[in-house]
């Protein structure tokens, strides 16, 4: 009696071969493969949602890939010099229905438009087409910018207000952040080179008067040649109005100027002739403001309009640069001599642009935070 042939064991496929001939000729003999139980909606030939425009892009992304149809997991590794993309089917569900729905109002808009060409006296033409999702975002490029016509830029003004005022607050001041960002940088990057060259102390006035506002935070306004001794010639280079309407007094030497000298006999430092000149100038100019405090405040408020409390002002002396320092001992100096004044600050040139840049960090991480976030600090602050 023969005896029965064993049936050899089923091999459990992994994949389908593409035999469709909706993907052409370039994907014929391709192969997909998903993990778990086949997808109900993968057809024997291949066919399956987006099937075709996944292979291809993936062919012109990778020399050797597997596309992977998975229940749940989304991910791209390299095995074995072979690109293993893995789809989950939620996510191949989501783009047959963004697909569904763009196409729909894609042919809604295409019948409205051919009817009302059609059929004036039944069909009104919308005037608009209908918008797919995601266009914008696909157009919107610094690079446009030169392209963009009168018609263009007139619609975009006309946008963007209304765009704006919809908008969270949190929205608005990430947009505000957003567009300070790249000009800060500008900033910060002109003064860090602009340190280096050597420039005259006036041309330095004329600098910081016009990007304090910027550099420095915190401060509203800056007042050229403030006329402290009202009636006197006591004039210190520019006065800043503070957030809360305090006056401080601002006075700027070179970057280049010196700090320190040493007491070699003694081993210390103390300050340079030109910053000890500085100090001695700025502690008058804070004694001229205190003891005349009514008269500038009146000055302030009848010819800037501006409203003041000045009643002990600080002192800002912006000099030299602590870059220079070679020694942990003229750093150490430097700072028990500055902490042992009384209403003067020193603000060296690399601190400024040290607040400068961390000032773009907080700009910078505001900007990328979620619009919640914006909203919970903006009710904070009210």
């Amino acid at each position: 009696m023969a005896k029965k042939k064993k049936k050899a064991p089923k091999v459990k496929k992994d994949h389908v071969v593409v035999s469709s001939k909706s993907y052409g000729k370039a994907l014929k003999g391709a192969k997909i493969y998903f993990e778990g139980k086949r997808p109900s909606n993968l057809k024997d030939d291949g066919t399956i949602g987006f099937g075709k425009h996944i292979l291809e892009t993936l062919k012109k992304k990778y020399e050797k890939f597997r596309w992977i149809i998975t229940q749940e997991t989304n991910s791209i590794t390299n095995e074995r010099g072979i690109v293993r993309v893995r789809t989950s089917q939620q996510l191949l569900k989501r783009m047959t229905a963004e697909n569904w729905d763009r196409s729909r109002a894609i042919k809604n808009d295409i019948v409205q438009r051919f009817f009302s060409l059609t059929f004036p006296a039944h069909f009104d033409s919308t005037g608009t087409t209908t918008y797919v999702p995601g266009t914008i975002s696909k157009l919107i490029d610094p690079g446009i910018l030169p392209r963009l016509s009168s018609q263009d830029k007139e619609a975009l003004n006309t946008f963007l207000p209304k765009y704006v005022s919809a908008e969270a607050v949190g929205m608005v001041q990430k947009l505000q952040a957003t567009a300070q960002i790249d000009s800060l940088k500008a900033l910060a990057k002109n003064l860090s080179t602009e340190i280096e060259k050597g420039h005259p102390e006036s041309w330095w006035q004329t600098y910081i008067k016009t990007n304090i506002l910027l550099i420095q935070q915190g401060y509203i306004d800056a007042l050229d040649k403030l006329n402290v001794a009202v009636g006197d010639t006591k004039f210190p280079d520019f006065c800043l109005i503070t957030h809360d309407n305090y006056l401080d007094v601002l006075e700027i030497k070179k970057p280049d100027t010196g700090l320190l000298r040493e007491d070699s006999s003694r081993g210390n430092f103390y300050w340079d002739t030109e910053v000890s000149k500085a100090i001695s100038q700025t502690e008058n100019y804070v004694q001229h403001i205190q003891s005349k405090a009514d008269a500038v405040r009146s000055y302030l408020q009848d010819e800037r309009k501006i409203s003041i409390k000045a009643v002990r002002p600080r002192g800002i002396i912006l000099v030299g640069d602590a870059r220079q320092f070679e020694t942990q001992k003229q750093k150490d100096d430097f700072r028990l001599l500055s902490q042992g004044m009384k209403g003067i600050t020193i603000l060296t040139y690399d601190e400024l642009l040290t607040r400068l840049e961390n000032y773009i960090h907080v700009l910078e991480k505001f900007s990328l935070a979620k619009p919640e976030v914006h909203q919970s600090e903006a009710r904070k602050t009210k």
